[in-house]
């Protein structure tokens, strides 16, 4: 089903473009007052349809727009390592995974004149991204069933700053495809892995900390905008 998808994905603008919907001063791209709202996709990635995030625009003035990017993810998974077998005095163990991820893109757009089709545009966006994680495990004692827990393992918080530049190609009126790519910096701060059991007689370690890192240099955005104006 997906490859079908991803198949009609790209044959659309072969057929779209054999289309003439366009009446006398009516335009293809995105104009002054007109909002645009995106969905990002990875067309060769593994995962192809995969929605990586939310972006709404809002066209102003003399190419100017503001743009607001958002994503919100959780993933929660669980294994069983143990079966139930009451002959044996076995208790069903699990392995919880899970991980919740907040981010927010504020940022702003110039775009070019370009052509009908196509609006080519350079700006700037920011980024502020939050994650945090868990692990907990089970494992029996006895009769007893106890647990083991890690906190933020993966957890960071993320600061960066990107400059900029795109293009969109109007596919049909109002519709388009976009990519993107960018040069930045970004600060991430690793957060502290704690750990919670409830053994006898576990006490709970001081908090470790991870440190944090910088990075700058060019970023190139791997995935696909398909968005539409109204």
């Amino acid at each position: 089903m997906k490859k079908i998808l991803l198949f009609a994905i790209l044959l659309a603008p072969f057929e779209i473009f054999s289309q003439d919907d366009i009446q006398p001063n009516e335009s293809f791209k995105a104009v002054s007052g007109e909002k645009t709202l995106e969905l990002q996709f990875v067309p060769f990635g593994d995962n192809p349809i995969d929605i990586n995030g939310i972006r709404a625009r809002w066209f102003k003035e003399n190419g100017k727009v503001f743009r607001l990017n958002l994503f919100l993810g959780i993933q929660s998974d669980t294994n069983i390592t143990q079966q139930e077998d009451s002959d044996l005095d076995l208790e069903e163990l699990r392995d919880k995974d899970f991980s919740l991820t907040i981010g927010v893109k504020p940022g702003m757009e110039k775009h070019l004149k370009g052509t009908e089709r196509l609006s080519p545009y350079f700006g700037w966006e920011g980024d502020l991204t939050y994650r945090t994680t868990s692990f907990k495990s089970e494992a029996q004692n006895g009769t007893d069933v106890n647990y083991t827990k890690f906190i933020n393992q993966d957890g960071f918080i993320r600061l960066g700053f990107n400059a900029i530049a795109g293009l969109d190609v109007y596919i049909t009126k109002k519709l388009y495809l976009g990519t993107e790519f960018g040069l930045g910096a970004s600060w991430t701060k690793l957060l502290n892995t704690k750990v919670k059991s409830d053994l006898d007689g576990f006490e709970e370690p001081e908090p470790e900390k991870r440190g944090s890192s910088l990075d700058f240099g060019p970023n190139v955005n791997a995935q696909i905008r398909l968005g539409y104006a109204f």
